[in-house]
């Protein structure tokens, strides 16, 4: 079960004070005046009244933490929805390979990626870096679109996480190199596989787009 926020660091006590501060004085506000409205109708005693307006202060810091706590376990179990429900380990570094990237030795900081990936073929974090490096600074579309590939393939099956960034892989590597048919393709999987996400809807208005410029360029060609 996700956790909510433990109140042992900094960033806690950051949020629970923004709440305090947000939500404490409206609350306390509210109530106080919910019960003068029941004191002006006469439905409460004037004792009822000074004891609910004291009873506000454990009610109002109640209601502080309550949100405070909500709040972050929903923002914890959202990401763990999002990262293939767990708790999954960080991703893995590749401190020498971000040093030569830095210096700008892209094609040697390739080779550490290939020969990681020979003693450590299941690493497909090691096979992204690797495709995003080749397409964006080495113009090795070829090998990318193939590391993406293997994502997909990989046996046993790489995680959620890691098969949907190989996902938007393709795409990307496609629309970059104008290859319309494969870019459709992809794009068709890509809503088909994550139908009801925000992705799922931007790809297809994306296929929708590119689906309609085939018309209309048909149509411009066809005889009258």
């Amino acid at each position: 079960m996700a956790k909510g926020p433990q109140y042992t660091d900094a960033s806690d006590a950051i949020r629970l004070l923004r709440v305090a501060v947000w939500f404490g004085p409206a609350c306390f506000a509210m109530l106080s005046s919910f019960w003068y409205f029941m004191l002006n109708k006469g439905w409460i005693s004037y004792v009822g009244f000074v004891f609910l307006l004291i009873l506000n202060i454990p009610v109002t810091i109640a209601g502080i933490l309550m949100i405070h706590r909500t709040v972050g376990a929903t923002a914890v179990l959202m990401v763990k929805t999002m990262f293939a429900d767990g708790d999954i380990p960080p991703p893995p570094t590749y401190p020498r390979q971000d040093v030569l990237i830095v210096q700008g030795k892209f094609a040697e900081a390739a080779d550490w990626f290939r020969d990681h990936l020979r003693i450590e073929p299941g690493d497909h974090e090691a096979r992204i870096q690797l495709a995003h490096l080749l397409e964006t600074r080495l113009n090795g579309y070829d090998e990318a679109e193939r590391l993406y590939l293997e994502i997909r393939n990989a046996k046993p099956a790489a995680n959620q996480y890691e098969q949907m960034r190989a996902a938007n892989g393709l795409i990307d590597l496609y629309r970059k190199l104008g290859r319309t048919a494969r870019l459709k393709v992809e794009l068709a999987r890509f809503v088909e596989r994550y139908r009801g996400s925000a992705l799922a809807a931007g790809a297809a208005r994306e296929l929708r787009e590119l689906k309609e410029i085939d018309s209309t360029s048909g149509s411009r060609h066809s005889p009258t």
